[in-house]
């Protein structure tokens, strides 16, 4: 198994994990964001990753989360699910209760707080692939997992047979690239290229498969970016691309963070303004609605870009 045997690459939406305020899953409106992404036209969808705040889950609301993710998109597009975890043997779990589920594909990083070494990463992975038969997406997010797995480890881990792609989510574009010349002949390589560089990529022919976002901002337009692209319309892609990147500095710090909340809220907040019932964070983490500057705020800056909120 290799990249050739997915049909994974365009915009694949990292979907939130709505909560209610009084910190139940929501699976009702789950299924409706879930709606929204593909009524958008994403090319896939993650559920369970860090922006579906799998970290703030039970091992049985994973479980039920991921069920209903692969109810509702029903086939219409690729269905990864995200099996991090802390724990080894709850990522083997997860792993195969995706495919028991008919899950396109997992996805997961090294466990979060271990600072795994190189040889430590690769008996990690050998031992959760070999669990399944899943197709794999390995999730390089070392700002969050402490890991960082440098593209040399990445090109070593894309020899494990199940292992067809990563998401490479490092904010590093050189290390990006490096991934893509070490790795991308034998795996698909998701990472920064909604940009302008990330496009003439695409054009020359040098990489790089898809990206996968949070919020799906821009929405279709995301989409039509791709696929200009791939036909070698660049005129038609890089305002796209301009905006997003425009648009998003306008919302994030450079650490990562959001200037209006933390990143699952302040996903959260932008799909809600947009009229997509996405919840609030579990606790610890805090809604930006709890804050009126602060929804006031990014509810200036989607009027900015061009995005009319249309609740609240």
């Amino acid at each position: 198994m290799d990249r050739n045997d997915v049909n994974w690459r365009g915009y694949f939406a990292a979907s939130p994990t709505p909560f209610t305020v009084t910190g139940e899953v929501d699976l009702p409106s789950f299924a409706k964001v879930l709606r929204y992404f593909i009524d958008e036209g994403a090319h896939g969808i993650v559920v369970n990753g860090s922006s579906g705040e799998w970290y703030a889950q039970k091992l049985e609301e994973r479980f039920d989360v991921a069920a209903a993710a692969v109810e509702q998109i029903d086939g219409a597009v690729p269905a990864i699910i995200g099996i991090s975890n802390a724990h080894p043997d709850d990522s083997i779990k997860l792993a195969q209760h995706a495919e028991r589920i008919g899950a396109d594909g997992v996805m997961f990083s090294p466990p979060p707080g271990w600072r795994l070494d190189v040889h430590e990463v690769l008996g990690y992975y050998r031992r959760v692939c070999e669990t399944t038969s899943l197709p794999v997406m390995l999730y390089n997010i070392p700002a969050d997992v402490a890991t960082d797995m440098r593209p040399e480890t990445i090109a070593t881990l894309a020899d494990i047979p199940n292992v067809v792609a990563v998401k490479d989510s490092t904010r590093n574009d050189l290390q990006f690239f490096e991934t893509v010349r070490l790795a991308g002949d034998k795996i698909r390589v998701f990472g920064n290229v909604l940009t302008r560089p990330g496009l003439g990529m695409i054009l020359n022919g040098f990489g790089g498969d898809g990206y996968v976002g949070g919020a799906m901002l821009l929405g279709r337009e995301l989409i039509a970016a791709f696929e200009a692209a791939w036909a070698g319309r660049m005129e038609d892609a890089v305002p796209i691309v301009d905006r997003l990147v425009s648009l998003q500095s306008a919302l994030n710090a450079a650490d990562g963070n959001g200037l209006y909340g933390g990143v699952p809220g302040q996903i959260k907040a932008v799909l809600n303004l947009l009229g997509q019932p996405a919840g609030v964070p579990r606790f610890p983490r805090a809604a930006v609605e709890d804050d009126p500057a602060s929804l006031e705020g990014l509810r200036q800056v989607l009027r900015e870009h061009g995005l009319e909120p249309t609740a609240g």
